[in-house]
């Protein structure tokens, strides 16, 4: 099976399938631009299995992606990994089971990619910054002045500072 083909969960799951294989992080158009470089690729996981006649499936999704740090805007590695327990239902008003999230379709045309790529983007931090134990330009000493002693005092301005006198009147 080609990992870019959609595929049948129905047949799958009731064979107690296991799906894997990588994506190119650059075949992702929704993730591409959140991406310092679209280099790396994805590993996948999926292990299908039918519970109740549901096609059921445990997807895990690891990557290492080029992000921007906000703090240096400098690009970073950060590992995204994502975990999920899935049922693949034709309509949202299936009954699935309690601990899986229903992916609403054609059970017999499901996309991984798009389900990858999802899972991608919901791994993705907040706000991307090098972490404690690593170098960030943000972080890294300013540069003093000739004595060493730091940046020259500058006047301290203060405009709301004859504010007080102009009340009591």
């Amino acid at each position: 099976m080609a990992l870019q083909e959609p595929f049948n969960a129905l047949d799958l799951a009731a064979a107690g399938s296991v799906v894997e294989g990588e994506f190119a992080l650059a075949g992702f158009p929704r993730l591409r631009d959140r991406l310092a470089t679209p280099d790396g690729a994805a590993l996948v996981r999926l292990s299908l299995r039918s519970a109740g006649g549901v096609p059921t499936g445990d997807l895990a999704v690891r990557a290492e992606a080029r992000l921007t740090c906000q703090r240096c805007l400098r690009p970073m590695r950060q590992v995204l990994e994502s975990s999920s327990q899935l049922a693949f239902v034709e309509r949202d008003d299936v009954a699935v089971p309690a601990d899986r999230e229903a992916i609403a379709g054609d059970p017999r045309r499901v996309d991984l990619a798009a389900l990858v790529e999802d899972e991608l983007l919901l791994s993705l931090p907040l706000i991307p910054r090098h972490g404690d134990g690593e170098e960030c330009a943000a972080r890294e000493p300013q540069p003093t002045g000739e004595t060493g002693a730091g940046p020259p005092e500058q006047e301290m301005r203060r405009p709301f500072a004859g504010l007080k006198e102009l009340l009591k009147h």
